[in-house]
């Protein structure tokens, strides 16, 4: 197994569609919620983002009680255990190709239905959804968990993070489109014909490098898995997240401090970066804000002026100001109410 981020918050989106999307089939949430370790204040509050093990972990929570990995939102039922049995077959084939078209037969199979597509225009590859009842999904919430499973299956079976084209959508871009840059690398298209992963059919043809006891490990892991990126993803947005993360307590790294650690010239990395869509302080915003809610919700009690220090701030009014402009709430008024009704 390679190395995992293990900080990272979610859009408070995926928590809240999760909660209502169980509801609708007519199962009761709300203990989920409490075992995952969060309140029911969460919900509906989109300034709140969710550390990424606690969402994680109401997903799973979520699966097993439904005992249908699409939850009730496809039109057509994956009951509990498809994904892992989906591994166990490709898991042994020589290239992602062969891997991704056995898994796509294995799934219309179970479904009865063309489910899921792999095709190729001699240039690049899609891997496409082809939900029966697109109307069922609760905020598009099954088809952003398909792409994600589908894409971080494939960059695991070849130990490397597979690069997409393109992310194809066949809805408008959602209020929390910003999370996209992290969960699909790369384009994205929105209100197409189809809902696709698209990458150079090149990939095809690497390798599978997984073994059935890797798998095993992989997928008692999801669907945490799914939330992280493997360190072989060589962005430079994740390299510098990496690297800022080291040196927070210190204020961080400049820009041009940044760019040394990176064997590369301050130009290079403002270049690079704005073509993967980003910015230096942006990057440092986000990893300061992602660690500073994880400390300030964790089970540890840290007070606010050691959060501050932690992430780079000596003066706590200016940690105070910053975080506000993150989130919309001061870091004491975002534990509160994180911690209401607990």
């Amino acid at each position: 197994m390679h190395e995992k981020e293990d900080f990272g918050t979610g859009a408070n989106h995926y928590v809240s569609a999760l909660f209502h999307a169980t509801r609708q089939q007519g199962l009761d949430p709300v203990p989920l919620l409490a075992a995952a370790g969060l309140p029911l204040s969460v919900i509906d509050q989109p300034e709140q983002r969710i550390p990424t093990e606690k969402l994680a972990n109401f997903q799973k929570y979520v699966w097993d009680q439904m005992q249908d990995e699409a939850m009730g939102l496809a039109g057509c039922s994956l009951p509990a255990g498809t994904y892992y049995m989906m591994g166990q077959l490709t898991v042994h084939q020589p290239t992602l190709g062969k891997a991704l078209a056995l898994g796509c037969r294995f799934y219309n199979l179970v479904t009865r239905r063309e489910l899921m597509s792999l095709t190729d225009d001699g240039h690049h590859t899609l891997l496409s959804i082809n939900l029966p009842r697109p109307d069922l999904d609760f905020k598009h919430l099954f088809a952003e968990i398909a792409l994600l499973s589908w894409h971080r299956y494939a960059s695991w079976l070849i130990a490397d993070s597979l690069p997409l084209v393109e992310t194809r959508f066949n809805y408008p871009a959602p209020a929390h489109v910003s999370e996209y840059s992290y969960l699909y690398p790369g384009v994205h298209q929105f209100d197409c014909g189809d809902l696709s992963l698209v990458f150079s059919h090149v990939y095809l043809n690497r390798p599978v490098k997984q073994n059935e006891g890797s798998l095993k490990s992989f997928m008692n892991n999801c669907p945490r898995e799914l939330f992280r990126r493997y360190k072989t993803d060589y962005s430079i947005t994740t390299e510098l997240k990496r690297i800022l993360t080291k040196d927070l307590a210190d204020g961080g790294l400049t820009i041009d401090q940044a760019a040394a650690a990176l064997h590369m010239t301050t130009r290079t990395l403002t270049r690079r970066l704005s073509e993967e869509g980003a910015s230096f302080q942006q990057i440092k915003n986000v990893v300061r804000r992602d660690l500073a809610i994880r400390w300030l919700v964790g089970p540890d009690d840290i007070a606010i002026h050691d959060v501050a220090e932690r992430v780079g701030f000596s003066d706590p009014a200016v940690f105070t100001r910053a975080f506000r402009s993150w989130t919309g709430d001061s870091p004491r008024r975002y534990r509160d109410k994180f911690r209401q009704g607990r």
